[in-house]
């Protein structure tokens, strides 16, 4: 075999073994049970740091059986390794009842979403801006509630916890996570780039 077909199989394969890739453009989704109840937590698959980025939660009854009914406060945790200065939110509720569907936006950290933050991070409540302090969903209309942060910036590699509490039992979180997209380690850059330049010396040698 042709030694610079060896070479260049072999760079292939490095680069394919060096730390994790990202699907870009992709939506990372994370799914949970809680009491039936489908809850998702979706976060971009093409973070950067310096960029903005949106994350969504959502809450779907539609896998219950019928007469199931929830009334639920929300709450949500994130890592100090955020910017939310000129995020917003956006709440979708959706129903097989048309007059109860309804999205409405705002200001992340109004009186819907107000916001604490301190050195271990951002504390959120999130408010149901139709019935304030408790969200309610009915599974008879296969009722789902989605929440989605918008132009959030990533300065780090960020963790984030969303925490449902039913007034009938303890609070209950779920952990999600948004990371940059990975680029080339140093040693896998320079590793490359030696590759590279003994496959143009080989091709050289050839002609």
């Amino acid at each position: 075999m042709d030694p610079a077909k060896i070479l260049l199989a072999t760079m292939a394969s490095l680069l394919m073994l060096s730390g994790p890739h990202l699907a870009i453009g992709a939506e990372l989704t994370v799914t949970f049970e809680w009491m039936g109840a489908e809850v998702a937590i979706i976060t971009p698959g093409d973070a950067a740091y310096g960029q903005p980025f949106d994350i969504s939660f959502s809450i779907d009854m539609s896998t219950l059986p019928p007469g199931d009914t929830f009334a639920f406060k929300t709450y949500l945790d994130a890592s100090d390794t955020i910017d939310i200065s000129g995020a917003t939110w956006e709440y979708t509720f959706v129903s097989d009842e048309d007059p109860w569907n309804l999205n409405i936006t705002g200001v992340l950290g109004d009186v819907t979403t107000p916001t604490t933050h301190d050195v271990t991070g951002y504390s959120m409540r999130l408010y149901d801006p139709v019935n304030g302090n408790y969200t309610w969903l009915w599974s008879d209309y296969n009722d789902r509630v989605v929440w989605t942060l918008h132009d959030i910036l990533l300065l780090a590699d960020t963790d984030v916890t969303l925490t449902l509490e039913y007034f009938l039992m303890a609070p209950v979180s779920f952990d999600g996570e948004v990371l940059p997209l990975s680029t080339p380690e140093p040693s896998t850059a320079t590793l490359l780039w030696v590759g590279l330049c003994c496959l143009a010396a080989a091709r050289r040698k050839c002609a």
